[in-house]
């Protein structure tokens, strides 16, 4: 079990041992103060697998665990301009744990401003959003060199995707036919893929990693970024935009959009189940993450991954449903 996090821990880090947490908070700070920036007058921004830390005229990311960001860093020196990444001013590692500094960019977290758009700045956002993920995907030839066709929710071969499946049957006690279900999809994707063309996906495509300032203006964080087709970043784009953070579906001017941007760029042949297989494989791995929380405030049933991997298992696939049709 997971230590009790003390009074004062940030929310973000409400399932790290304390004592972790502080360590790589020291080390944040250290990274700050070599560009000028104390990390007390900082605000902590979004994000799970790296703690962020914004102002000063900077941004501080630091990995959670001691793995390097040279490969990311180097993807984002190759980015073209349009896709509005801030200039990276510094990279490195300090006790194994990658960091890379940014220049601050004016605008909110699109997540964070999302309650507060208009439904047509919604719908304005999820375009604009695709938009400089497009910018990325037409720069696959360029970038294809930097990235791998593995990494964040795409497992590295069927078996390690089986393995995930078979976990979560365990955990959320699917039925044969749910079970049945998963795997014929989870088949299916991997069957698919080698027949598409690749392109380079940011593979975490997010409302947490753009930033609004009245448009989108940057995408950001691509430490998954991963060459495969691109429903990798399609599902997340709809998933986004037709689900609420509690996993319940939503039918918004931002849905439809997402819906008809994923049916105008889908396979025309495999796209359906590169999607599916690409959606059942982004639940998998949050549930994963769920999973090694072993948090017992909430019912297994209740949590958000788990709602939308047996929602994608239904007969119309969830919130995919027009896209499965």
């Amino acid at each position: 079990m997971t230590p009790e996090p003390s009074a004062d821990a940030h929310p973000l880090d409400q399932h790290r041992d304390p004592s972790e947490a502080a360590f790589v908070r020291g080390l944040a700070a250290e990274v700050a103060a070599r560009y000028g920036g104390e990390l007390t007058r900082m605000r902590r921004a979004n994000g799970y697998s790296n703690a962020t830390w914004i102002g000063d005229g900077i941004a501080v990311r630091l990995a959670h665990t001691p793995v390097d960001m040279a490969r990311e860093a180097a993807l984002v020196h190759a980015l073209p301009r349009e896709v509005g990444h801030p200039e990276i001013l510094g990279e490195g590692t300090a006790e194994g744990h990658g960091w890379i500094v940014t220049a601050e960019v004016r605008g909110q977290n699109l997540h964070e401003a999302w309650p507060t758009l208009t439904a047509a700045e919604q719908r304005q956002a999820v375009r604009q959003l695709w938009s400089r993920a497009q910018v990325v995907h037409d720069a696959s030839p360029s970038l294809s060199a930097l990235v791998t066709s593995h990494g964040g929710f795409v497992p590295a071969t069927l078996d390690d995707a089986t393995a995930a499946a078979g976990r979560a049957c365990v955990a959320l006690g699917l039925s044969s036919a749910q079970q049945s279900r998963l795997h014929r999809i989870i088949e299916g994707y991997f069957q698919a893929a080698p027949l598409v063309e690749r392109c380079v996906n940011h593979g975490d495509l997010a409302l947490m990693n753009a930033l609004w300032d009245g448009e989108v203006v940057a995408l950001l964080d691509f430490e998954f970024a991963v060459l495969g087709p691109v429903e990798i970043d399609l599902c997340r784009l709809v998933c986004e935009a037709r689900v609420s953070e509690e996993g319940r579906r939503v039918d918004s001017e931002a849905g439809a959009a997402a819906v008809e941007i994923a049916a105008r760029q889908m396979d025309p042949v495999h796209g359906r189940a590169l999607i599916h297989g690409a959606a059942a494989l982004d639940q998998l791995r949050d549930l994963d993450i769920w999973l090694a929380h072993d948090s017992a405030e909430e019912r297994v049933e209740d949590w958000r991954p788990c709602r939308l991997l047996t929602d994608l298992l239904d007969d119309e696939g969830g919130y995919l449903a027009p896209l499965l049709r």
